[in-house]
């Protein structure tokens, strides 16, 4: 069994939109969130103990950590491209489940900086893009919370039909490493 560690119920309904997308089955106890990211690099948040107790009765056998890179100006020692790597690496060491995890670092691949909503935006046409920033820009919305709510629901409004191209070359590496943990392979 395997289990895919994010950050919110956010990310864990991407996740199975991708999952879904490339005809992976999944259960919903292949997903933990842990209600943000100085949970998620915790190695003493409560949900470690039981997985280690999964792991240790053969029920776990691979895992993914999907964490968000952030920026750096919202949390010098927490953020960043950086400081995620060392957060989430450091996290693997202290459960002894190097072997058995693999993380992915979700962000805008361009800016290197973000959320997992960023890496989604960074997948949607610029000019789509431009006319949110307009409405953010007249509607005087500015805060951490726009790319993670309020432009994602936005895109989401208005493209219910096809919200975010999963074909997207910004999504392969997340593909690649899901496929890998849940079935098994690259």
């Amino acid at each position: 069994m395997v289990r895919v560690i994010c950050e919110g119920k956010a990310d864990v309904k991407q996740i199975k939109s991708i999952l879904t997308f490339l005809k992976i089955d999944f259960k919903e106890h292949h997903f933990i969130f842990t209600n943000g990211k100085s949970f998620l690099v915790d190695s003493t948040t409560p949900t470690y103990k039981t997985l280690l107790e999964h792991i240790s009765n053969g029920f776990v056998q691979k895992i993914l950590f999907v964490v968000d890179v952030d920026n750096v100006e919202n949390d010098q020692s927490l953020c960043g491209m950086e400081n995620t790597i060392s957060k989430i690496e450091a996290l693997q060491e202290a459960l002894k489940i190097k072997s058995m995890s693999d993380y992915y670092l979700a962000c805008d691949p361009q800016t290197q900086t973000g959320y997992f909503e960023s890496l989604l935006l960074s997948t949607v046409d610029k000019k789509v893009i431009q006319c949110y920033e307009n409405f953010r820009e007249c509607s005087a919305l500015n805060s951490k919370a726009l790319d993670k709510n309020i432009l994602t629901e936005l895109h989401n409004l208005t493209k219910p039909e096809k919200p975010y191209d999963f074909e997207h070359e910004n999504f392969n590496e997340l593909k690649e490493k899901l496929k890998k943990t849940i079935q098994g392979r690259r």
